[in-house]
């Protein structure tokens, strides 16, 4: 199991999975308005969508 208090630098681990969350959530943001626009930004719309899933899943645990 990963240990989320551990610290890298000034922050826990759970802190820069929720950092990295936040730019996940930022790419599906953007690659939503573009593919729901003129249907473009697929790749980076899937892209946040998995990065965002895969910190929800990982930093789920208490």
């Amino acid at each position: 199991m990963i240990n989320l208090n551990r610290k890298i630098g000034f922050f826990s681990l759970r802190v820069w999975g929720l950092i990295l969350n936040f730019i996940g959530n930022a790419l599906a943001i953007y690659g939503a308005i573009g593919f729901i626009s003129d249907g473009s930004r697929f790749p980076v719309l899937i892209i946040g969508l998995v990065l965002t899933v895969s910190c929800i899943v990982i930093l789920a645990k208490p």
